[in-house]
């Protein structure tokens, strides 16, 4: 582990904290020590630190890859973002889950409604943090996109560690983690790749230091492009593609994520000649799931194993 991520973990660490009662409650039976449940929790977050009550029972959640976290720790939730819900997290989008306003604009007045113990605010909601944290008790667990497999293993742990699901948490994060070696086994053998987000009929290259740089940067994919000036995409044409020449090329339709039915990244795709280039030729063109990449940011918890699973499935075939 770098510095880097040891300065992050230990930022974003969480330390249980016991009472003057808890701790006078702390028993050794038969020669072992059973304690009871700690009181408080504090939690470090965003460069802030917060003390929680242990366990909260009402949680409202701003961020749908933080809600697929709880949701796979299987921690309930009071309140969510308005939005699209599809895959595992298909039933939040049902009328009797209560909407709190968007991810990027919360409304405040749900969310005191709903009178909640702890609100966990993510990547879009972030400007509104500030507004919405004299609510209730409130945390910024934004994923780290530039180290997003790390990021998504310690928040899961923090989470874990905040509700008591750590018996569900840490073999499903050790099975992520082997999944994602195994993956960089493949991508170290696999050549080039181009991630391509179209949307509005506009093909555009991301690299490594886009929100979708985890292809990269965790999973090991070697750019096929590599200048991108300021970090920001590139829009694609035609010839780029074929002077590229990509071994693999990997697609987040967005329009497809957000359920818009504009030009198919596939009809874009074929319209530019990817069977000219050695990905298209060789079958190596990997549709990726377009609502967690796009709506998740490629991460949460089942979400990214579903990613790496998928990326795993089609390296291993096409290799």
């Amino acid at each position: 582990m770098n510095n880097k991520t040891s300065s992050r973990t230990a930022c974003r660490g969480l330390k249980k904290v016991m009472t003057g009662a808890a701790m006078a409650g702390f028993l050794v039976l038969a020669g072992q020590p059973a304690s009871v449940q700690a009181s408080t929790v504090t939690v470090h977050h965003a460069g802030k630190q917060i003390e929680l009550p242990a366990t909260p029972q009402k949680t409202v959640v701003l961020d749908l890859a933080l809600l697929d976290v709880l949701h796979t720790l299987n921690v309930p939730v009071a309140g969510v973002p308005r939005g699209r819900y599809a895959g595992s997290l298909e039933s939040y989008g049902h009328d009797k889950v209560v909407k709190t306003g968007s991810m990027f604009e919360p409304d405040a007045d749900a969310i005191r409604a709903l009178q909640p113990d702890l609100i966990i605010a993510g990547r879009r909601s972030t400007k509104a943090f500030d507004s919405i944290s004299g609510i209730a008790p409130s945390v910024n667990l934004a994923f780290d996109q530039q180290n997003l497999v790390d990021s998504v293993v310690q928040t899961t742990r923090l989470i874990a560690e905040i509700y008591n699901r750590q018996d569900i948490a840490d073999p499903a994060l050790e099975t992520l983690q082997e999944s994602v070696r195994r993956l960089r086994d493949k991508t170290a053998h696999a050549g080039t790749g181009l991630l391509v987000f179209t949307t509005s009929g506009k093909m555009i290259s991301q690299g490594p230091q886009s929100r979708f740089g985890v292809l990269f940067n965790d999973f090991g994919v070697q750019p096929a492009m590599t200048e991108f000036p300021e970090g920001r995409g590139v829009e694609l044409t035609a010839e780029q593609l074929h002077r590229l020449n990509p071994d693999w090329v990997y697609v987040i339709d967005r329009d497809a994520g957000l359920d818009r039915h504009d030009t198919p990244a596939q009809q874009l795709l074929e319209e530019a000649g990817i069977d000219q280039t050695t990905a298209g030729q060789k079958g190596r063109v990997v549709y990726l799931d377009p609502y967690n990449w796009y709506m998740l940011d490629g991460a949460g918890l089942t979400a990214m194993q579903e990613n790496v699973d998928q990326l795993l499935d089609a390296l291993t075939k096409g290799l």
